[in-house]
């Protein structure tokens, strides 16, 4: 029975992961190197839930589970109206192939409380201004504070924060995982899960992630009379949030760079004009008064690196020992039982824009995986989850690659 686990990395994969074992009864320490957690790519102002679809396929699949988990999740923390908001979106149809993407996940039928298809018209009215186009309506989609919700998944009295410390490494023994800081002894436990995003590659060299950086901004801008106005999240290319806080502002996002950056290459975290222009540029398809009223009100801007896969799935369950595979290798044939497997040792990374969607739910498989119930969704989908499957793949074993964990282990 697993009673103590260690959580590297506190940004929203890792705080999630933390608290879904952390409500089983297992005591976590959760292990972050900033000052404060959810201070890097999970420290915008604002984040934005939401599902993007584009019809019945395995990543709208995915993409919806995610999304009705993580709306629970959020909703049942109870948080301050200040720190989330359900208010709503609107995905604009502002081009002949968004048009028809949103004319296609609406003719799925799913039910109106989820999402609808709502006419230009019934747009205008529920965002509180004029728009010109139709959309796709999801009334419970909303947004969220990072910083203050990781804070509120993290003071679950069975999990203990060590701030400010880098792990360098780790390494398994017979008592359970032991973590490094340096030659520095940071804890020690029957599980580790790595959930430090881009940082993750650096203490797995045997096994390709195949995860890379990609820089994003966020535009941060002071309301107009006309903006004040907006009830819900508008979305085209880009999402511009309603008015939010105190002193109100509204977020527009985010940039997303054309180069990529390899995960461990040096971080250029200055907000440029450049990024500014792009993401009004993608205010501009939302409306055109919006991008004439907000474009002289940027305040700020907040740049950060999402950690994403080359096939874009994230990168979440049990991980095998790469090195030993290498020098013993298993048939195709074989049965997912016969991987290496280090027992215990687990991922939770790579959810490039959409961690605050689809962390929660990656966490609780990691915590079913783990504690042995039932996944919270179909082994076909897990199985796009695992972590191992550029190795497998490139060593021949594509079959082994679409394996969640050893089967023996696993029910449901």
């Amino acid at each position: 029975m697993t009673n103590t686990a260690i959580v590297i990395g506190g940004g929203i994969a890792g705080c999630s992961s933390a608290y879904a074992l952390a409500r089983r009864g297992i005591k976590v320490t959760l292990i972050e190197r900033q000052a404060q957690i959810a201070n890097v790519a999970s420290g915008n102002p604002l984040a934005m839930l939401y599902p993007r679809l584009s019809g019945d396929d395995a990543g709208s699949q995915f993409a919806l589970a995610s999304y009705v988990y993580s709306l629970a999740v959020y909703q049942s923390l109870q948080l301050p109206e200040a720190d989330f908001s359900a208010c709503g979106m609107l995905q604009l149809g502002f081009n002949a192939r968004e048009l028809a993407r949103i004319q296609k996940v609406a003719a799925q039928n799913y039910p109106a409380s989820l999402l609808r298809y709502v006419t230009q018209y019934e747009a205008s009215v529920i965002a509180g201004i004029p728009l010109t186009h139709d959309a796709l309506y999801f009334p419970t989609a909303g947004w969220l504070q990072p910083q203050h919700l990781c804070q509120h998944l993290t003071q679950h009295p069975n999990i203990s924060v060590l701030h400010s410390q880098q792990v360098t490494g780790f390494s398994k023994e017979t008592h359970g995982f032991e973590v490094y800081n340096q030659a520095q002894l940071l804890a020690t436990a029957q599980v580790l899960i790595i959930a430090n995003a881009n940082d993750a590659q650096q203490l797995l060299p045997d096994l390709p992630l195949q995860a890379k950086a990609v820089r994003g901004q966020v535009s941060v801008l002071q309301p107009s009379a006309m903006s004040r106005r907006i009830n819900t999240i508008l979305c085209s290319d880009g999402y511009l949030s309603p008015a939010v806080g105190l002193q109100p502002i509204h977020c527009l996002g985010a940039s997303f760079a054309n180069v990529e950056t390899p995960s461990t290459a040096p971080q250029d975290l200055s907000p440029t004009t450049q990024d500014h222009i792009e993401n009004l540029n993608k205010l501009g398809h939302i409306s055109t008064s919006l991008y004439q009223e907000l474009q002289p009100n940027i305040m700020s801007g907040r740049v950060s690196y999402r950690c994403t896969t080359n096939d874009y799935w994230p990168l979440v369950g049990e991980l095998i020992d790469g090195a030993a595979l290498k020098i013993k290798p298993v048939r195709p044939s074989a049965p997912s039982s016969a991987l290496p497997w280090i027992s215990g040792l687990y991922i939770n990374a790579a959810h490039g824009s959409k961690g605050f969607t689809s962390a929660p739910l990656c966490a609780e498989i990691l915590a079913s995986m783990i504690t042995h119930e039932p996944l919270p969704i179909s082994h076909v989908l897990a199985s796009l989850l695992n972590p191992n499957r550029f190795l497998l793949r490139e060593m021949g074993l594509k079959q082994l690659a679409k394996t969640v964990a050893s089967a023996h282990k696993i029910s449901g």
